[in-house]
């Protein structure tokens, strides 16, 4: 009676080693679930996130435009950042990159490598604002040569000693640009020295203001350009008298976040970080601002060996070209 019948200890037997089998089996599917859904995760398909995104040093792309380029896009796209960060943390295509102030990159002129400097982020503003996939008021990336661009090759402002008009009406920023002329709203695409930038395809046109009078803090305007020379009011603070920015009468934009940040001393106490060197060397020379003297009509601004802010003996002197750009 035991071993025979639906009650049969056989069949009681069967009915449980089934019953373990089977949850042996639920059991197994379930971790197998489990597994599924990690891997999905750390391989970024998952529904409920992504991959860790791998941190990459700048140096890996110092002269990597293409992804300086991408790298922009996002800058473009994150209302977060503006002309006050300090620092920028910038995913692309499972990358993170962190980029600062200061930081250093490659470019070359002439097939020759040059050294850029990051200046700050959305500070100046665009030509065409349909870029980076959208409309924006600012161009991304700001920039600096910390190599003199043309290296020994130093250049005039202009043909004769006088700085009337401004930056805009220089011998300098036409042949920078590459403009048949010298009007201040000249567009089109970069030519002249930027020509023969590896990086060219990248630059944004932007606005930059300019003392058209170089006595009078009323006649600043704009002009829009590929290449430009910093003002003395983008790289300090502080100048001759009250409202002066070193030996320029007034502003021409504000100060870079690198300068604010690297560059505290006033405009006539030497500055390391004011500095700019030859690509060839380790010597250092005078290189142009855009300012006009404020007391003369003959001059334009610099920076000197010392990192003092100065002013030329003429505007058809001789002086190191280390132009600014924005990607």
């Amino acid at each position: 009676m035991y071993t025979m019948g639906e009650n049969s200890i056989f069949k009681k037997a069967q009915e449980a080693k089934e019953k373990t089998n089977q949850a042996i089996k639920n059991e197994q599917e379930y971790m197998n679930s489990i597994d599924n859904m990690v891997n999905e995760y750390l391989n970024g398909t998952g529904s409920e996130g992504t991959t860790e995104p791998i941190d990459v040093p700048i140096e890996n792309i110092k002269s990597d435009w293409a992804t300086l380029e991408q790298i922009a896009k996002e800058i473009a796209n994150d209302n977060t950042i503006t002309s006050e960060t300090e620092e920028v943390k910038v995913v692309v295509d499972g990358k993170r990159y962190t980029i600062k102030p200061g930081d250093i990159f490659e470019v070359e002129y002439n097939g020759e490598v040059r050294r850029v400097r990051v200046l700050g982020f959305k500070h100046d503003d665009l030509v065409d604002k349909i870029v980076y996939g959208g409309t924006h008021e600012k161009a991304s990336i700001s920039f600096e040569f910390l190599d003199l661009m043309t290296g020994d090759i130093y250049m005039s402002m202009n043909s004769t000693n006088a700085n009337e008009n401004g930056w805009a009406a220089t011998k300098m920023r036409k042949e920078l640009n590459g403009y048949s002329n010298n009007n201040a709203t000249q567009s089109g695409t970069i030519g002249g020295l930027g020509a023969n930038l590896s990086n060219k395809s990248y630059i944004k046109q932007v606005k930059k203001k300019y003392i058209a009078t170089y006595d009078d803090a009323s006649s600043v305007t704009t002009c829009n350009d590929y290449l430009w020379l910093l003002a003395s009011s983008e790289i300090v603070n502080s100048g001759y008298q009250s409202g002066a920015y070193g030996v320029a009468i007034t502003s021409e934009g504000s100060q870079y976040m690198y300068y604010q940040k690297n560059a505290t001393e006033a405009y006539n106490v030497a500055s390391e970080n004011r500095v700019k060197k030859t690509s060839s060397s380790d010597s250092v020379l005078w290189w142009w601002l855009r300012s006009p003297r404020c007391d003369y009509d003959e001059s334009f601004c610099g920076v000197n060996s010392d990192g003092y802010v100065s002013i030329s003996n003429g505007a058809s002197g001789s002086g190191g070209v280390a132009p600014g750009f924005s990607i």
